[in-house]
């Protein structure tokens, strides 16, 4: 809620902001993420890392700054949830009226989250709002900033909507500060690779997409990254849930349909969602030969099981 002077304020005892940090295994980075956030300059939040069964010194690392910081929590799942359900764990499991996920492996200029609180409250159409991003290397050192992105803050939601799936862009907004309500209405972290595509779409098609021009947010570059050790579409899936070992899925088709059912979901008026799957168009043009690459793979695989199952009889 705001207050008389247009600034977040929280309600009932809760904070203005909520942080989910989902982590596995991250003693590497976690104090550095850490640290940048009891460094910030906006002091209503509170952090929930959900620790996905780590196997290093992630619990007595992150234990110590619960026992400095009481806006600090933690919680260690008995079995990894995969990293769709740890991400969501902590969506559920907080309640402030903004919220944002914060990686282990990620730094935070002190004024990040003033900046985006400040932002959503100045903007009430917006859905979202990050700052532009600095890659980081394994030292902290800077080494590339993002300029290029799609134009999620133009006012037409269908050309936020072309932009976002048809353009090959990076995900800053996933990093961004949301609004509690609005994100309840969307897919969260889906269990599928393009997750997180779909969700700043999804995103998009309920508002804005603001971007602040201050170089506050830095993302990790480094080997350890979900994009690093899963190369391939087919990888990701069994890291963001165990439950799709044994099952096929068809990456490239999902994300289409996906596109497709978060337009006809939005709460746009009809002629909207018809110039938003016009867009699709530009997609299937992008993206027709990987179609029919994933089609073609995934009909392979079901013969191979179906043949198995014969020959097995």
């Amino acid at each position: 809620m705001a207050d008389a002077n247009g600034n977040l304020a929280g309600s009932g005892g809760k904070p203005v902001l909520s942080l989910a940090m989902p982590v596995y295994n991250g003693e590497k980075f976690i104090v550095a993420a850490l640290d940048s956030i009891l460094a910030q300059d906006f002091t209503d939040w509170d952090l929930l890392v959900c620790d996905n069964a780590s196997t290093d010194a992630t619990p007595a690392i992150v234990a110590e700054y619960v026992a400095r910081d009481p806006r600090v929590r933690y919680v260690r799942h008995e079995k990894n949830l995969g990293a769709a359900g740890n991400h969501n764990y902590g969506f559920h499991h907080t309640t402030g009226e903004l919220f944002a996920w914060v990686h282990s492996d990620n730094v935070y200029e002190p004024g990040y989250f003033k900046e985006c609180v400040a932002e959503l409250a100045n903007h009430p159409e917006a859905s979202c709002v990050h700052t532009t991003v600095v890659d980081i290397d394994e030292n902290g050192e800077r080494i590339r900033r993002w300029e290029d992105e799609p134009r999620t803050g133009h006012p037409d939601v269908a050309v936020r909507f072309r932009d976002l799936t048809e353009l090959d862009h990076m995900c800053w907004a996933w990093f961004g500060v949301a609004r509690r309500e609005t994100l309840k209405q969307t897919s969260l972290h889906a269990s599928f690779d393009s997750a997180d595509r779909l969700e700043i779409v999804e995103l998009a098609l309920r508002g804005p997409i603001r971007v602040v021009e201050k170089d506050l947010f830095l993302h990790r570059e480094h080997p350890g990254r979900i994009m690093r050790q899963a190369a391939t579409a087919r990888a990701r899936y069994l890291v963001l849930d165990p439950e799709w070992n044994g099952r096929i899925p068809f990456p490239v088709l999902n994300i289409g349909r996906q596109y497709i059912a978060a337009v006809m979901r939005a709460p746009i008026s009809r002629r909207d969602k018809l110039r938003c799957l016009a867009q699709m168009r530009g997609w299937l043009k992008t993206n027709w030969l990987r179609v029919i690459r994933t089609v073609a793979r995934g009909l392979f695989e079901y013969t191979k099981l179906a043949l198995r199952s014969v020959t097995r009889r």
